[in-house]
Protein backbone atom coordinates (compact mmCIF):
# COMPACT_ATOMS: atom_id res chain seq x y z
CA UNK A 1 0.00 0.00 0.00
CA UNK A 2 1.37 3.21 -1.02
CA UNK A 3 1.35 5.90 1.63
CA UNK A 4 1.97 10.20 2.20
CA UNK A 5 4.10 12.16 2.94
CA UNK A 6 5.22 12.14 6.73
CA UNK A 7 3.90 16.01 7.34
CA UNK A 8 0.99 15.55 5.56
CA UNK A 9 0.12 13.32 8.43
CA UNK A 10 1.41 15.78 10.93
CA UNK A 11 -2.49 18.43 10.25
CA UNK A 12 -5.82 17.47 9.97
CA UNK A 13 -7.35 18.72 7.01
CA UNK A 14 -10.32 20.47 6.98
CA UNK A 15 -12.24 20.37 3.42
CA UNK A 16 -15.58 20.58 4.10
CA UNK A 17 -18.16 20.59 6.72
CA UNK A 18 -18.31 16.72 7.92
CA UNK A 19 -14.23 17.19 8.99
CA UNK A 20 -15.16 20.35 10.62
CA UNK A 21 -17.45 18.31 12.83
CA UNK A 22 -15.25 15.07 13.37
CA UNK A 23 -12.19 17.90 14.64
CA UNK A 24 -14.80 19.70 16.91
CA UNK A 25 -16.31 16.53 18.15
CA UNK A 26 -13.28 14.75 18.87
CA UNK A 27 -12.61 18.28 21.07
CA UNK A 28 -16.48 18.00 22.37
CA UNK A 29 -15.51 14.60 23.53
CA UNK A 30 -12.64 15.12 25.39
CA UNK A 31 -13.65 17.66 27.00
CA UNK A 32 -16.89 16.12 28.63
CA UNK A 33 -15.16 13.01 29.32
CA UNK A 34 -12.82 14.99 31.60
CA UNK A 35 -14.77 17.71 32.95
CA UNK A 36 -17.22 15.25 34.50
CA UNK A 37 -14.25 13.67 36.21
CA UNK A 38 -12.77 17.20 37.14
CA UNK A 39 -16.45 17.68 38.93
CA UNK A 40 -16.16 14.61 40.78
CA UNK A 41 -12.85 15.44 42.52
CA UNK A 42 -13.96 19.36 42.69
CA UNK A 43 -16.53 17.57 44.92
CA UNK A 44 -14.13 14.94 46.98
CA UNK A 45 -12.13 18.77 47.47
CA UNK A 46 -15.71 20.10 49.06
CA UNK A 47 -16.08 16.89 51.15
CA UNK A 48 -12.31 16.97 52.16
CA UNK A 49 -12.86 20.36 53.35
CA UNK A 50 -15.93 19.52 55.23
CA UNK A 51 -14.39 17.02 57.15
CA UNK A 52 -11.34 18.65 58.61
CA UNK A 53 -11.51 19.69 61.97
CA UNK A 54 -8.35 20.92 62.77
CA UNK A 55 -6.23 24.21 61.15
CA UNK A 56 -4.16 21.70 59.06
CA UNK A 57 -4.56 19.40 55.73
CA UNK A 58 -2.30 16.22 55.61
CA UNK A 59 0.01 16.98 52.64
CA UNK A 60 -1.28 13.40 51.74
CA UNK A 61 -4.79 14.08 51.56
CA UNK A 62 -4.72 17.58 49.86
CA UNK A 63 -2.18 16.78 47.15
CA UNK A 64 -4.25 13.43 46.49
CA UNK A 65 -7.33 15.13 45.52
CA UNK A 66 -5.15 18.53 44.00
CA UNK A 67 -3.19 16.23 41.55
CA UNK A 68 -6.26 14.79 40.36
CA UNK A 69 -8.07 18.15 39.73
CA UNK A 70 -4.61 19.19 37.86
CA UNK A 71 -4.30 16.42 35.69
CA UNK A 72 -7.65 17.03 34.60
CA UNK A 73 -7.98 20.68 34.45
CA UNK A 74 -4.21 20.03 32.13
CA UNK A 75 -6.01 17.64 29.80
CA UNK A 76 -9.65 20.26 29.62
CA UNK A 77 -6.83 22.91 28.61
CA UNK A 78 -5.13 21.09 25.58
CA UNK A 79 -8.56 20.38 24.40
CA UNK A 80 -9.51 24.16 24.57
CA UNK A 81 -6.74 26.72 24.85
CA UNK A 82 -3.63 24.86 23.34
CA UNK A 83 -2.43 27.71 21.23
CA UNK A 84 0.78 25.52 20.15
CA UNK A 85 1.11 25.48 16.39
CA UNK A 86 1.14 21.47 16.58
CA UNK A 87 -2.18 21.46 18.64
CA UNK A 88 -5.84 21.55 17.73
CA UNK A 89 -7.65 23.18 20.83
CA UNK A 90 -10.75 25.04 20.31
CA UNK A 91 -9.08 28.36 20.48
CA UNK A 92 -7.33 28.29 17.31
CA UNK A 93 -9.95 25.68 15.65
CA UNK A 94 -12.96 28.42 15.86
CA UNK A 95 -10.51 30.89 14.46
CA UNK A 96 -10.23 28.39 11.35
CA UNK A 97 -14.01 27.24 11.18
CA UNK A 98 -14.87 30.83 11.26
CA UNK A 99 -12.41 32.00 8.55
CA UNK A 100 -13.19 29.09 6.30
CA UNK A 101 -17.02 30.26 6.97
CA UNK A 102 -18.17 26.84 8.45
CA UNK A 103 -19.39 29.49 11.39
CA UNK A 104 -21.01 32.23 10.97
CA UNK A 105 -22.43 32.96 14.83
CA UNK A 106 -19.22 34.94 16.34
CA UNK A 107 -17.70 33.85 19.81
CA UNK A 108 -19.23 35.75 22.28
CA UNK A 109 -17.29 38.18 24.35
CA UNK A 110 -17.84 36.21 27.69
CA UNK A 111 -16.54 32.75 26.37
CA UNK A 112 -13.33 34.56 24.50
CA UNK A 113 -12.59 35.64 27.31
CA UNK A 114 -12.96 33.04 29.32
CA UNK A 115 -10.48 31.24 26.81
CA UNK A 116 -7.70 34.33 26.91
CA UNK A 117 -7.49 33.46 31.03
CA UNK A 118 -7.04 29.74 29.82
CA UNK A 119 -4.86 30.19 27.66
CA UNK A 120 -2.72 32.35 30.72
CA UNK A 121 -3.27 29.07 32.63
CA UNK A 122 -2.11 26.79 30.28
CA UNK A 123 0.97 28.62 29.27
CA UNK A 124 2.10 29.10 33.02
CA UNK A 125 1.22 25.22 33.94
CA UNK A 126 3.36 24.31 30.62
CA UNK A 127 6.44 26.93 31.33
CA UNK A 128 5.94 26.89 35.14
CA UNK A 129 10.03 25.59 36.43
CA UNK A 130 11.80 28.52 34.81
CA UNK A 131 9.36 31.41 35.53
CA UNK A 132 9.67 29.94 39.26
CA UNK A 133 13.57 30.07 39.29
CA UNK A 134 13.38 33.61 38.31
CA UNK A 135 10.35 34.52 40.42
CA UNK A 136 12.46 32.70 43.13
CA UNK A 137 15.46 35.30 42.02
CA UNK A 138 13.58 38.20 42.27
CA UNK A 139 11.40 37.49 45.71
CA UNK A 140 15.07 37.22 46.66
CA UNK A 141 16.35 40.58 45.75
CA UNK A 142 12.67 41.62 47.06
CA UNK A 143 13.20 41.01 50.81
CA UNK A 144 16.04 43.09 50.99
CA UNK A 145 15.73 45.56 53.40
CA UNK A 146 15.65 49.17 51.70
CA UNK A 147 18.53 50.73 53.90
CA UNK A 148 20.48 47.53 52.78
CA UNK A 149 19.98 47.67 49.09
CA UNK A 150 23.10 48.48 47.68
CA UNK A 151 25.58 47.07 49.69
CA UNK A 152 23.95 43.72 50.48
CA UNK A 153 23.42 41.06 47.80
CA UNK A 154 21.72 37.78 47.45
CA UNK A 155 23.84 34.56 47.34
CA UNK A 156 22.23 31.54 46.43
CA UNK A 157 22.54 28.49 48.26
CA UNK A 158 25.00 25.71 46.29
CA UNK A 159 25.52 23.19 49.48
CA UNK A 160 23.37 21.51 50.76
CA UNK A 161 20.71 21.95 47.98
CA UNK A 162 17.34 21.97 50.14
CA UNK A 163 14.63 19.87 48.69
CA UNK A 164 11.38 21.24 50.34
CA UNK A 165 8.69 19.09 50.79
CA UNK A 166 5.50 19.66 52.05
CA UNK A 167 3.95 17.78 55.12
CA UNK A 168 0.58 19.71 55.64
CA UNK A 169 -1.35 22.64 54.27
CA UNK A 170 -3.43 25.37 55.49
CA UNK A 171 -6.83 24.80 55.66
CA UNK A 172 -7.66 28.14 54.06
CA UNK A 173 -5.30 26.79 50.81
CA UNK A 174 -8.27 23.24 50.41
CA UNK A 175 -11.01 26.29 50.78
CA UNK A 176 -9.56 28.25 48.26
CA UNK A 177 -9.15 24.98 45.84
CA UNK A 178 -12.33 24.15 45.94
CA UNK A 179 -13.51 27.80 45.01
CA UNK A 180 -11.05 28.13 42.22
CA UNK A 181 -12.13 24.66 41.32
CA UNK A 182 -15.75 25.70 40.98
CA UNK A 183 -14.72 28.73 39.00
CA UNK A 184 -13.21 26.44 36.87
CA UNK A 185 -16.08 24.25 36.26
CA UNK A 186 -18.41 27.42 35.40
CA UNK A 187 -15.90 28.40 32.71
CA UNK A 188 -15.28 25.04 31.68
CA UNK A 189 -19.64 24.15 31.22
CA UNK A 190 -19.45 27.82 29.10
CA UNK A 191 -16.89 26.78 26.62
CA UNK A 192 -18.59 23.36 26.16
CA UNK A 193 -21.97 25.30 25.53
CA UNK A 194 -20.15 27.33 23.10
CA UNK A 195 -18.80 24.43 21.23
CA UNK A 196 -21.72 22.60 21.35
CA UNK A 197 -23.47 25.35 19.65
CA UNK A 198 -21.11 25.80 17.10
CA UNK A 199 -20.61 22.05 16.09
CA UNK A 200 -24.91 22.42 15.68
CA UNK A 201 -24.34 24.96 13.37
CA UNK A 202 -22.32 23.19 11.44
CA UNK A 203 -24.06 20.23 11.24
CA UNK A 204 -27.34 22.35 10.21
CA UNK A 205 -25.27 23.51 7.26
CA UNK A 206 -24.79 19.67 5.82
CA UNK A 207 -27.23 18.79 3.06
CA UNK A 208 -28.81 15.23 3.26
CA UNK A 209 -28.01 14.59 6.75
CA UNK A 210 -30.05 12.20 8.10
CA UNK A 211 -32.62 12.97 11.30
CA UNK A 212 -32.61 10.59 14.72
CA UNK A 213 -36.24 9.08 15.78
CA UNK A 214 -36.21 10.98 19.59
CA UNK A 215 -39.21 10.36 22.16
CA UNK A 216 -40.58 13.45 20.60
CA UNK A 217 -40.38 12.47 17.29
CA UNK A 218 -37.62 12.88 14.44
CA UNK A 219 -34.71 15.69 15.18
CA UNK A 220 -32.12 17.37 13.24
CA UNK A 221 -30.78 18.55 16.83
CA UNK A 222 -27.27 16.88 17.68
CA UNK A 223 -27.65 14.25 20.38
CA UNK A 224 -24.78 13.17 22.84
CA UNK A 225 -24.82 9.47 23.73
CA UNK A 226 -22.28 8.03 26.73
CA UNK A 227 -21.42 4.83 26.11
CA UNK A 228 -19.74 2.77 28.45
CA UNK A 229 -16.78 0.55 27.50
CA UNK A 230 -13.87 -1.05 28.33
CA UNK A 231 -10.06 0.39 27.55
CA UNK A 232 -7.34 -2.40 26.77
CA UNK A 233 -3.99 -2.88 24.83
CA UNK A 234 -5.42 -4.23 21.90
CA UNK A 235 -8.78 -1.87 20.86
CA UNK A 236 -8.80 0.77 18.45
CA UNK A 237 -8.01 3.60 20.48
CA UNK A 238 -4.74 1.92 21.30
CA UNK A 239 -3.89 2.08 17.89
CA UNK A 240 -4.88 5.53 17.63
CA UNK A 241 -2.58 6.37 20.80
CA UNK A 242 0.29 4.49 18.73
CA UNK A 243 0.09 6.16 15.45
CA UNK A 244 -0.15 9.30 17.17
CA UNK A 245 3.10 9.00 18.88
CA UNK A 246 4.65 7.93 15.35
CA UNK A 247 2.87 10.94 13.65
CA UNK A 248 4.47 13.17 16.66
CA UNK A 249 8.39 11.44 15.99
CA UNK A 250 7.23 12.03 12.08
CA UNK A 251 7.86 8.61 11.42
CA UNK A 252 4.68 7.19 9.95
CA UNK A 253 3.79 7.46 6.13
CA UNK A 254 0.62 6.13 6.17
CA UNK A 255 2.01 2.68 4.46
CA UNK A 256 0.41 -0.57 6.21
CA UNK A 257 4.19 -1.63 6.71
CA UNK A 258 4.71 1.76 8.97
CA UNK A 259 1.33 0.83 11.08
CA UNK A 260 2.09 -2.30 12.09
CA UNK A 261 5.74 -0.94 12.79
CA UNK A 262 4.15 0.89 15.26
CA UNK A 263 0.93 -0.84 16.54
CA UNK A 264 2.25 -3.24 18.60
CA UNK A 265 -0.14 -5.60 20.36
CA UNK A 266 0.45 -7.84 23.50
CA UNK A 267 0.92 -11.68 22.99
CA UNK A 268 -1.15 -14.04 24.96
CA UNK A 269 2.03 -15.03 26.83
CA UNK A 270 2.40 -11.32 27.92
CA UNK A 271 -1.23 -10.62 29.23
CA UNK A 272 -0.89 -13.54 31.68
Amino acid sequence: MSGGTKQQFKQFSITCAEDACLALGMLISGVSVNLDKYMEYASEAESLLESIQEDYVPAKEYDGVNDKLLYRQREILKFTADHQSSSFSYIDLRKILEKNKYISSPLSEEVAVILTELLDVRNWTFHNPQSLMVAAKEAAHKEIPDELKGIAQVTPQLNPVIIRKISRYELVMLASLTIHAQKRIEQFEKVLESMKADYQEIYNSIENKPYLMTTHGFSDRVQYVELDGTSGLSDYHSDIAQVSMAIQKSRYDGTDEKFKEWVVRPTSDELQ
